[in-house]
This record gives C-alpha cells, structure tokens and sequence, in this order.
C-alpha cells in the first residue's frame, strides 16, 4: 500500500507529512421562482409561517431561560407531581401544553424568528452550512415556511467557499 493512499489520508482525516485534504461542504441556494429575495426573507421573518418548527423558536431565543420559566409558570412544570401539587396549592389545573398552545404562548415573546440566518445574493437567498441547522433540517424548515407562504422556489446546492 502506497504512503499516500486516499484511503489511509481519509482514515487519518487528510493530515499526513503537513498534507490536508479539505473537508467539502455545501450550502443551500434557494431561487424564487414567482417572487422577490425580499418575499423570501419576509417569509423567514414571519412566526405564522413555521407551523410545526415555531415551538423550536424558543430555542434560539435570546432569552431562552427566560421564555422556558415562562412556559413553566404557565403550563406548570414538566414533573406532574410537582404540577398536581401546585395545582392543589392553586385550586386550578394549568391550562393543556398542546403544541398549538405553545406556539402561541412562544408567538408573546419573539417578534423574529432566527431559526436560520439567510444571506441574499442577487436573486438567490443562501443559507451556509456553517452558520444554519443541518442542510437536510434547513430544506425541511424552507419547505414548511415557504409553502405556507406560498412562495414557489428551486433549491440547489453550491460548494462553500
């Protein structure tokens, strides 16, 4: 087996003698096909358009420990025994922490979802691997958010440079 193999560079992870094979990775270009770049960010900017991923919004919040002690004081606390036991001292159950209940609760304290960081460029809106949520994540997001605003679009890959 030679030195310098592709096998054995890809088994070390490309660093053999100072030599580094580079690690190839590709963003996501979306192009809008009966619409603007601004429809799109408009889209993004919008929380009614997330359907099922706005309760993850709550994540990438600025003040997630706040938001969660919120949906605590709320719905009541994730432990049901702690939640019976307060809602005896209450002498009322927590309202139902459905997902429709917290998407709605979550909409009172974000006025910008920041699920994924677009960056336009001409007519295409790029979302960079090292900057969004994994790209098969990221095209399932762009998928709900833009068919809920009826956006049509073509999405493609582009090697990052």
């Amino acid at each position: 087996m030679s030195k310098y193999s592709l096998v054995r560079l890809m088994e070390q992870d490309g660093e053999e003698d100072g030599f580094s094979v580079g690690k190839v990775t590709y963003d996501l270009v979306v192009t809008p096909t009966n619409s603007t770049t601004e429809d799109i960010i408009s889209a993004l900017d919008n929380i009614d358009n997330y359907g099922i991923y706005a309760s993850n919004i709550r994540n990438t919040s600025v003040d997630q420990a706040k938001i969660n002690k919120e949906i605590d004081l709320h719905f009541g606390p994730s432990n049901w025994r702690k939640k019976q036991s307060l809602e005896k001292e209450r002498g009322k159950p927590f309202p139902l922490r459905t997902n429709d209940a917290l998407k709605d609760f979550i909409k009172k304290f974000t006025s910008k979802p920041q699920l994924l960081k677009p960056t336009v460029e001409g007519n295409t809106v790029i979302f960079k691997q090292e900057e969004n949520p994994t790209k098969d994540f990221t095209k399932k997001l762009l998928q709900v958010v833009l068919n809920n605003a009826e956006i049509k679009y073509k999405i493609s890959e582009k090697e990052s440079i």
